[in-house]
């Protein structure tokens, strides 16, 4: 059962949780707790299974084998493929379990989200073309963890269309994109070697490290934009949440590539949680 919980990368589900708080502070009415409650969960049950999915696929192709990053279940023999494929089938299962509660709620816009989610979440690195290969991890994490997740957990709850969560979702949406983009820079020459072509292995090494950088930057100039647009003076106070994690991003651009990226991938999860908490607080302040 630890082997199991360790595979599921505790450290990483803040990046679910920040984009929906995000979300319920941007909602006009009072908040629902029992639609609430069922969001996070599904979205979590969504990201544990994604996770196993990567593990198990990484595994079985040889991926994970010699890399700088913490051992994983498969490859390291900690559980097997049966397992895993198990556990990640389950998470699924449940996902769409509590998926179909909210698409009751939500309609055709949340019956659209929750399907693409699925499949997103599977052939992030299943399937005949798995997306994570094909330079697509940055991209989709901006996506769902950004604008998807954040508009999906507004429009739970207010039933309304609007653009406000789509364009706040960006800000933690670009920091979700900045821990894949942390992820693939520490991979970068293990992934190059088994052919998995994340944007850090295009981009090489210097230029991945600028990428992730400017990720950063977009995310902090997102609050800027919601004050432009008449939000609170108080939202501003996300971007600096930022400026609190400056001697990390320093090191980004700067230290050697070695396991000291593991603590820094952990840190980035928690800037975006900060900067997603900061936000929330200063929006609804």
């Amino acid at each position: 059962m630890n082997s199991l919980l360790l595979a599921t990368r505790p450290k990483t589900l803040l990046a679910v949780v920040g984009p929906i708080i995000i979300g319920l502070s941007l909602s006009r009415n009072p908040i629902k707790i029992e639609i609430a409650f069922l969001t996070l969960a599904c979205a979590l049950l969504l990201q544990i299974g994604t996770n196993l999915v990567n593990d198990y696929y990484d595994g079985i192709k040889g991926v994970d084998r010699d890399r700088i990053g913490p051992a994983r279940a498969l490859a390291s023999g900690l559980l097997n493929a049966k397992t895993l494929k198990t556990a990640f089938l389950v998470s699924f299962l449940l996902a769409a379990l509590l998926g179909i509660a909210l698409m009751f709620r939500g309609g055709w816009p949340i019956t659209t989200i929750g399907i693409f989610s699925l499949v997103t979440a599977y052939a992030y690195t299943g399937g005949p073309f798995p997306l994570s290969y094909y330079g697509l991890g940055e991209f989709l994490a901006l996506i769902f963890f950004g604008p998807v997740a954040v508009f999906g957990t507004t429009y739970l709850q207010d039933l309304s269309f609007s653009w406000l969560p789509i364009i706040a979702g960006l800000g933690p949406g670009f920091l979700a994109a900045t821990l894949m983009a942390v992820n693939n820079l520490r991979d970068r020459a293990n992934d190059s070697l088994h052919g998995k072509n994340t944007i850090a292995v295009y981009l090489g090494e210097g230029k991945a490290r600028i990428f992730t950088i400017a990720l950063v930057l977009a995310a902090a100039i997102i609050p800027f934009i919601l004050f432009a647009m008449g939000a609170s003076i108080k939202t501003l106070f996300a971007s600096g949440v930022l400026l609190i994690f400056l001697p990390m991003w320093r090191k980004i651009l700067k230290d050697p590539i070695d396991q000291k990226l593991n603590k820094t991938l952990s840190k980035t999860g928690l800037c975006l949680f900060l900067y997603s908490l900061t936000f929330s607080l200063g929006y609804l302040l």
